[in-house]
């Protein structure tokens, strides 16, 4: 389900549409944790109807995404609407909190 990018790939899968960045460190069981939530909530009725595309990027070997986008932990989640980055949430999130993310 995610798609794990690079530096050089992040400013060209962002164009049209919604798109879920989840930073994330390789042995993190937050990180972990994250893409399981992230997971069942494509199936949840809020997400239902909507192209989302879900990406991920480990901080520790993206060092221009990270500094471009202040990421300072993980797991670190941004959310973009057509290339502009419209919510950010570090640490865990709730379903609820997705859902108002999103709409």
């Amino acid at each position: 389900m995610f798609k794990e990018i690079t530096d050089t790939e992040y400013p060209e899968v962002l164009g049209q549409g919604m798109a879920i960045l989840l930073f994330h460190k390789e042995r993190c069981p937050y990180c972990n944790a994250m893409k399981k939530i992230l997971t069942k909530f494509n199936d949840r009725p809020a997400a239902q109807g909507k192209e989302i595309t879900y990406l991920s990027m480990d901080r520790e070997k993206n060092p221009e995404t990270v500094a471009a986008l202040n990421v300072t932990g993980v797991p670190a989640l941004f959310i973009f609407k057509d290339g502009e980055k419209i919510a950010e949430k570090s640490g865990d999130i709730t379903y609820r909190q997705l859902e108002k993310l999103i709409a």
